[in-house]
């Protein structure tokens, strides 16, 4: 059985993915993407080094953000909704893989200290 974190960071690359094939704009923006889909999904194997499962987190979070403004920087009027709103839900999914992974850390931590 798979942990939630892992799920959560699944959806929010699907997410990503799915502002790709909706249309990314510049070729910028699709690189930026794609690179934000791919550390998104490198996350997931890293799951017995937590500490650095979480720092990693907050790689696609930044590259999610330099995309919206780099939406805003290439405007364009007749650009697709879902690309404003699903790398907003994959920011709030990787959020939510980051303070499980968290959890988790602070969890085994204090089954340490019970030994």
């Amino acid at each position: 059985m798979l942990r939630p974190q892992t799920w959560y960071l699944v959806l929010a690359a699907f997410f990503i993915l799915c502002c790709v094939f909706t249309g990314a704009g510049s070729i910028l923006q699709l690189v930026l993407l794609l690179v934000a889909t791919v550390s998104t999904m490198a996350i997931i194997p890293l799951y017995k080094k937590r500490n650095l499962q979480s720092l990693l987190c907050l790689v696609p979070m930044m590259l999610l953000l330099v995309w919206y403004v780099l939406l805003a920087v290439y405007y364009q009027p007749d650009f697709i909704y879902g690309n404003y709103i699903f790398p907003a839900v994959a920011i709030i999914f990787i959020f939510m893989a980051r303070k499980g992974i968290e959890h988790d850390e602070r969890v085994l931590r204090s089954l340490d200290r019970i030994r």
